[in-house]
């Protein structure tokens, strides 16, 4: 009787014994399946970052790749203004230089007094004085232009030196109370006429350029 009481507990032991053993095994691979499982996840999480990491890496190279071409294109486009406005405004020194130089030709006395006339008319005629430099003041007969600023403006014209001179090539005239002038000096005239010049010139020297 008492040998089978050992042979149970025995069994009772190895059974015991067994199903602790599965139980066990059965934990060792669940336990292998979720860090499997982890593990899977943790490296698709990696992937999925380094990914993003990349993704967002091209996307910046593009962005400065693409600020750099901006401001590359900017940096031209203002190299090619500069240039531009540097050849226009050596055109206009040369019309400048020429205008000044006119005075030393037979073309400047019509010219003075055509600035003169044109001048008075604007002015409405009537008295009226011109202001010239030193050497201008010899080349000029008022009273040949004073009916021709008559003509054009409907009012008696008197004309007389203004004991004022300047220094600058043209003329100013103005009403006998010094209330309103009118500067035909060449520096006035284009600098009134300069942005009109400068679209002129940009056609001239630009026009087939892209």
């Amino acid at each position: 009787m008492e040998h089978s009481g050992n042979e149970i507990l025995d069994r009772i032991l190895k059974d015991a014994r067994e199903k602790a053993e599965s139980i066990i095994a059965d934990a060792k691979k669940s336990a292998e399946t979720v860090i499997e499982k982890q593990r899977q996840t943790a490296r698709q999480n990696a992937e999925e970052k380094a990914s993003a990491l990349l993704k967002r890496a091209a996307n910046d190279a593009d962005i400065i790749r693409g600020k750099v071409s901006t401001d590359i294109k900017r940096q031209a486009g203002w190299i090619v203004l500069s240039e531009k406005n540097r050849l226009i405004t050596n055109v206009l020194n040369e019309v400048k230089k020429r205008l000044v130089n006119l005075k030393k030709s037979e073309d400047y006395v019509p010219v003075l007094e055509k600035l003169i006339v044109d001048a008075g008319a604007v002015l409405g005629g009537g008295m009226l004085e011109v202001v010239l430099n030193e050497n201008d003041s010899t080349l000029v007969k008022l009273n040949t232009l004073e009916k021709k600023i008559s003509d054009r403006s409907s009012v008696d014209t008197q004309l007389k030196f203004s004991e004022q001179k300047i220094k600058a090539v043209g003329v100013i005239v103005k009403t006998i109370d010094d209330r309103i002038f009118v500067d035909n000096t060449f520096e006035a005239i284009l600098s009134r006429r300069e942005r009109e010049l400068r679209l002129k010139i940009t056609r001239i020297l630009f026009s087939n350029v892209g």
